[in-house]
């Protein structure tokens, strides 16, 4: 499965120093606005705890971690609903992803000026929220007067509308809402860049992101960079990661052979037969069953022959579920 996450925050936020902490690329960052001119996406490889530890078990040549895919996407300004700072084509890159991370800046340099003048997260936050209300809403009042009326999707279309006039900024929408691909039905997250504050993480007025993080960037990458100190690097991203996966309600599986072993993302819940076709096309085409055991059992039975010893492999048909760090052998 590819899961596209939006970056989404004011200019000099932290956008694309965050696309460097993860990826290691060098990433053009300026201290002014609209270093980023396009959007532009990249996979990130999720290295867990659990896949390297069945790495250790099986040796194999190669492992595969699972990715997700990060888009990287120009900073938005205010009226950027209107066109300031090419606003509309921003948000149109916005609206391609699965699901939208919000960035914002909580440090204080004097080389890297603030779009606004000064420091202060809860309003940047409101500002990216005051231009995804006022778009969305500009595009639907605009669809619903060319219609008319006339068509089958106005009525759902008005429903949204509805909701949004009266200051429900991101509502809870049904999912036969999703498929008009509005920014207010997406899920939001929030991530600080710089210093912790109960303030931002625990303000309810923000209740409608679904998760809420906190990073500073700068410290990070400096800890990745520094050969005496980067063995305390990887803790703090690899929670962040560990509690954006249970967010997203993802969860992860592995496959293993002779020369690969991999990790994989699912969503909770998800058909084993769907997960096979992500695996490959042709195993879902002959799937006949697969077996199945939890990694920490399969670590205790240290090989595959001893874990079918004990009992502990078994075997599930296609409308079964995936579970959370299940490592799975399709028979075709």
């Amino acid at each position: 499965m590819k899961l596209s996450l939006g970056l989404c925050g004011l200019p000099n936020s932290g956008k694309s120093t965050f696309i460097k902490l993860l990826t290691q690329l060098e990433v053009a960052i300026g201290p002014y606005p609209f270093t980023t001119l396009r959007s532009q996406e990249y996979a990130v490889p999720v290295i867990t705890d659990e896949l390297k530890s069945l790495h250790s078990l099986t040796q194999t040549q190669k492992i595969i971690p699972p990715s997700l895919f990060f888009v990287d996407v120009p900073g938005l300004i205010r009226n950027a609903h209107q066109g300031e700072g090419l606003g509309n084509e921003f948000l149109s890159y916005l609206r391609g992803c699965d699901a939208i991370i919000e960035i914002v800046r909580n440090f204080r340099r004097e080389d890297v000026p603030h779009v606004e003048g000064s420091v202060d997260p809860i309003r940047d936050i409101f500002i990216i929220e005051d231009e995804i209300f006022f778009a969305d809403r500009k595009i639907i009042e605009r669809q619903l007067k060319l219609n008319r009326g006339m068509t089958k999707i106005d009525h759902n279309l008005k429903k949204i509308f509805d909701l949004l006039e009266a200051g429900k900024r991101f509502p809870h929408i049904e999912n036969e809402f999703k498929k008009f691909n509005f920014l207010v039905t997406k899920d939001w997250f929030l991530l600080i860049n710089g210093d912790c504050s109960d303030d931002i993480l625990e303000n309810e007025k923000l209740n409608f992101f679904k998760g809420r993080y906190c990073l500073d960037f700068e410290w990070e990458l400096e800890l990745k960079n520094n050969q005496e100190i980067n063995e305390e690097f990887g803790s703090r991203v690899e929670t962040f990661f560990q509690k954006l996966k249970k967010d997203l309600n993802l969860i992860q599986f592995f496959t293993f052979n002779d020369e690969i072993t991999q990790g994989w993302f699912a969503f909770r819940g998800q058909k084993l037969i769907n997960v096979v076709e992500q695996i490959h096309s042709d195993f879902a085409k002959k799937f006949k069953m697969a077996e199945a055991i939890d990694l920490a059992d399969f670590l205790r039975a240290r090989s595959w022959e001893e874990a079918r010893k004990l009992g502990l492999i078994k075997n599930k048909g296609r409308e079964a579920e995936i579970e959370e760090n299940e490592i799975i052998f399709v028979k075709i």
